[in-house]
Formats: C-alpha cells, structure tokens, sequence
C-alpha cells in the first residue's frame, strides 16, 4: 500500500474499534500519550470526546479506568502506546482479574516487519498480562482486506468477554504502521458500519430447585447469611441488598455482612443486618456459641479474618452463591455452589420461603430466638464499639467521625491494610444509604488514589478515599492524575489520609514484636512532608484532627477538585485502643448471651 493508503486503513481500523468499544453505555476512555497509539486517540477523542482523560503515567490511568469501571459496572477502556507503556497497566490488570471489574486495555503494537529485530519501543506484546485477562486479542495490521464488520464483532465480543461471566479485563493489541498521522491529509472518512449489541439476561434457577432449597432451608434450626464485596460488573448492592434482607427475614436468619457488601448502611440494615461480628467473632467462645447450622455465603470472601474462620468453620454445611462458576472458597469447605443471580435468587427464595412458613412447615420459633441472641449480642458489642470509636484520637475516631460525615450521595472508597479493616469493625451500620467500595481482588495498597478518582468522574459524586499513609505514596501518580482530570471533569474528590508513620498493620502481627526487624523491614517509616508532597502535585491541603474530620470534609467537597486531609495518628496508642475497644465488646456480648 501507498503511505497515503496505509493513512486511510489506519485511520479505518481506528474508527470502527473506537466506535464499537464505546457503544456500550456511555463508556469512558482514558488515554495515555504516545506516538504508536495516535490513531486511535484521535478516534476516541471524536466518538467520546466529553468521556475521554488524558493521564500521563500508564499506571495511573488503568486504575482510573478500573474505578469508573467500578463505578460504572460497564467496561471502561485504557489506551496504550506501545513497548513497556502496557506493562504499567498490570497492577490494575490483576486487581481487575481477581475483583472481577471489566475493562478494555487497548496496546498500539508495531508491524510484523519491526518485531524481533531491535526495533525501538517494541517488544513481545500478545501475551503481556499472561493469564490475567479473559482474552488477548492481536488484532492483524491494517489493510482493505480486513473487513470493518470483523473489527466491529471483534470489539464487540471483547466488550462480551469483559462482561462475561466471570467479567474482568480483555486485552486488545492493534498495530498500525506509519504514517500515524498527516496534518496535511484530508479528515478521515468515518465509515459507516451497521451496529450490532448484545445483551446479558439474569440467571433464574428453576422452580423446582427453589422449591428444594427452600425446603432445605426451613429444615434447618439456625442459619446465617454472610456477604461479602461484590463483583460490579455482576451485581448491583443497590438492587441485591434489599433481596438479601427480604429473605433474611423470612427465614428469621442474621445477616454477617462485609462493611463493602452494601448490605450495612441503607433502610433494609434495621432488622438483621449485624456490623459488630468482627469483635464478636474473634472472641473463640461467642464463635463457637454463634455457630449455626446451615450458611449462605454471598459475594466475594469477607475482610476480616475472624468472619472468614466463622464461614469455615461451617464445614459441610456452608453453600456459595455465585452468578459465575467461580468457587470462591478459600478454606475449602462449602458443601455446595449455587450458579445464580443473587438478587432474583433471594426474592424467589423468600416468595417460597413465605409461602412455605404460611403453611406451618417451618421451625421458626427456634430460629427466631437464635436470631434474637445474635442481636442482642451485636447490639451490645456495637454500643461498646461506638463508644471507644467516639473518644480520644486514633484510627477508629477517624472512621466515626468520616462515617458520621458523609451524606448519602457521597461515595466512599477505602484503601486495604488496615483502613478497610478498621472500617468494617467501627462503621457500624444505618439507615441513610452509603456506597462503600475498596479494591479487594488482590488486596493491594496500588492505586488507591486513581481508582477514588475513577469513581468520582464516573458517578459524578462527591467521593471520599480513606487510605493510610503508605497507600499514599504508592499512588503519587495517581494524584497528579487526579489534580488534573478532577478539574477538567468537574470531579469532587477528597483524600483522607491517615499518617502513623508507616506499615502500621504489620504492627498487629506477629513480626510487630521481632526485636531488630520489624521497623527497617516492615514499618518503612518515611521521612518528609505529605502535605507539602501533595501541594506540589496541585491538590488542596489541610491537616486536621481527627475530631474534626466532619468539618474539614464538608468544606473539601464544597469545590470541585481534588482535597488532601492530612490526619496524624500515634501508632502505638491506636493499636491500645484498638485491642481494648475489641476485647471490651467481646465481653460485654458475652455477658448479654450468657447471663
């Protein structure tokens, strides 16, 4: 082909993958700058033009892609250059995998002719996430023969994989030689390609397998339900909370929900919703007591350790709930996995259960008074829980006051290590609505700052980000992302920032009491100033006490942009508190159900 050729099939290709990737809702696309990738950022920016951010560092922009997608629950799409600019895309890449979020990472990729030979900015990309994305694509090099309809499915059926089940991140290689881009050639021809969707219906058990679950169910004297973080590209908290609480309630079984699971904050958390069970359930005695005999677990696995050794516990008798055929056990003890829609599931599930209890066939006093000791024991340890969290100046303060301050509309997403523990134990629980969100796919401190962002852009919501010190620094380029694309978007965002002076979690370990080791191996204390660190990179700075988080809150969400709180906390009386206000709560349920 003539340059002038290779133009116009650069600029074809470009077209219909940036059109089909983004026909799905009104996704968003976040662009890194590179020379490989200029077509299709040229083609983004006209078919999503008030959807696309530009962020410089690669990293940054997969976790922001991963926020909106998170968001969203729609695939979110991440355009790379070509070379190593990809590779950056991998920590948010295994987060996707594992926490089941669907993105799009789109690579530039040189042709044939420069691969393996020294060429610069090329190396092997075909297989660059290896086994954590649902598919690698290698799409061939531009040419008339490759039919614009066979682009359009192509991109179409990574949107599909993306979704799927499970959902996760599809990888899209194009290559494209020069010229990439000739200010002097005519604007390119959008061709017109007829559109093609697909759609994902819910997935119903049959009547006859909700007659004999709930057959089950009712033979059982007790039961629990425990939830954990959901997938978002698969369930909506908002619409399978409500379905979990109706069927908790007709069996009469309490509910052990995940501070992330959307189940503790909304008008169905007043009757069985439990938020103290992380106190309770590590004390070995109110475990054993709590038992039950029959558990249905939903979601992702739970938090805190202490509810994952209470769901193990149930050897035999604990079944899954998944949408996909993903087994999501840990301990290796369910009994059973129910492939199914969780909120359709529970709403048949409870419709029968009714049904069934109308007609006498249930044990409910039984469960009705075992449910009745879980509460009662909750309500006490949470009493004791909220009093500890209301006094002094420590990590659980921060999490009462930041709860108590944000109003419904507000998101909040939390870092993992201890802000998501110390969250999910001093939370509590309430009628008024909260979206609470963390990255529990791998677990890790990586791009925190640019997920909250994510969020923020894409559900155009005053967003909160609660995250440690260490948290902090990892994502230093997510924050200069944020400084900038919350301002050109519009986007409220606001950083609460707990300092203890480094990896204060491993402080609860039991490396915490090495003689030698702990502090230059695992503490990583940092020397210098976040604040300043945060003002140089354009965000708006205060420090604040943990008192008056509420305050400093309602002024930073108050203007667009991104806000920096910077709380101080003494490490060591925060863990003598945090212990006493668990080993208080513990005693008190004890006294409430053994009197």
């Amino acid at each position: 082909m003539s340059l002038a050729d290779t133009l116009v099939e650069n600029q074809r290709v470009a077209s219909v993958l940036s059109a089909a990737l983004t026909s799905l809702g009104e996704a968003h696309v976040v662009v890194s700058p590179g020379s490989r990738s200029t077509p299709l950022a040229l083609a983004f920016e006209r078919v999503a033009s008030d959807r696309l951010h530009v962020v410089l560092d690669e990293r940054a922009a997969a976790f922001l892609a991963l926020g909106i997608a998170r968001a969203t629950g729609r695939p979110a799409i991440v355009l790379a250059t070509s070379g190593s600019a990809g590779a950056n895309h991998y920590p948010a890449v295994v987060e996707a995998n594992v926490g089941r979020v669907p993105l799009v990472l789109v690579t530039a990729n040189r042709p044939g002719e420069l691969q393996d030979c020294g060429a610069p900015q090329t190396m092997p990309q075909r297989t660059l996430f290896g086994e954590h994305v649902r598919a690698s694509i290698a799409l061939p090099e531009p040419a008339p023969e490759v039919a614009s309809t066979w682009l359009r499915n192509t991109a179409l059926r990574a949107l599909a994989l993306a979704t799927g089940s499970p959902a996760g991140p599809v990888h899209l290689d194009v290559p494209f030689r020069e010229p990439l881009y000739d200010p002097d050639a005519e604007a390119p021809v959008v061709p017109e390609v007829a559109q093609a969707t697909f759609e994902r219906g819910e997935l119903h058990l049959q009547r006859s397998a909700i007659a004999r679950l709930a057959d089950a169910l009712l033979s059982e004297k007790s039961g629990a339900i425990v939830c954990g973080p959901w997938a978002p590209a698969t369930v909506s908290p908002e619409t399978v909370a409500p379905a979990v609480a109706e069927l908790a309630n007709e069996l009469g079984w309490p509910i052990v929900a995940d501070v992330t699971s959307g189940l503790r904050f909304g008008p169905h958390a007043r009757d069985n919703v439990l938020s103290a069970t992380g106190a309770l359930l590590s004390d070995p005695d109110l475990a054993h007591a709590l038992r039950v005999r029959r558990c249905l677990a939903f979601g992702q696995p739970p938090t805190l350790k202490s509810v994952g050794r209470f769901v193990a516990s149930h050897r035999d008798s604990l079944t899954l709930v998944n949408p996909d055929t993903l087994w999501l056990d840990g301990g290796g003890n369910a009994a059973s996995l129910l492939i199914a829609e969780p909120a359709p599931l529970c709403r048949d599930l409870a419709t029968e259960v009714r049904r069934r209890r109308e007609g006498g066939t249930s044990e409910g006093d039984e469960r009705a008074r075992r449910t009745v000791r879980w509460r009662k024991a909750d309500a006490a340890a949470s009493a004791v829980l909220a009093r500890h969290a209301s006094e002094g100046s420590w990590e659980g303060r921060v999490v009462h006051e930041l709860v108590r301050s944000v109003s419904p509309g507000t998101r909040l997403h939390v870092a993992s290590s201890m802000p998501i523990r110390d969250l999910d134990v001093f939370a509590g629980s309430g009628d008024r609505r909260l979206s609470i969100t963390s990255n529990r796919g791998v677990n890790g401190i990586d791009g925190t700052i640019a997920t909250a962002l994510g969020i923020a852009v894409a559900s155009a919501s005053p967003t909160v980000a609660l995250l440690g010190d260490l948290a902090f620094l990892h994502d230093l380029d997510g924050l200069e992302a944020a400084s900038t694309v919350a301002r050109e978007s519009g986007a409220r965002l606001a950083l609460v920032v707990v300092d203890n002076g480094g990896g204060g979690i491993f402080g609860e370990l039991p490396i915490g009491r090495h003689p030698s080791a702990f502090e230059r191996l695992f503490l990583t204390p940092r020397p210098g100033d976040l604040v300043g660190v945060a003002r140089a990179l354009g965000a708006r700075t205060a420090r604040v006490e943990a008192a008056d988080i509420g305050a400093a809150l309602a002024e930073a969400l108050g203007q667009d942009g991104v806000s920096v709180l910077h709380v101080t906390i003494d490490r060591a009386e925060s863990s003598r508190r945090r212990k006493a206000a668990t080993l208080d709560a513990a005693e008190r349920a004890r006294a409430e159900m053994f009197r």
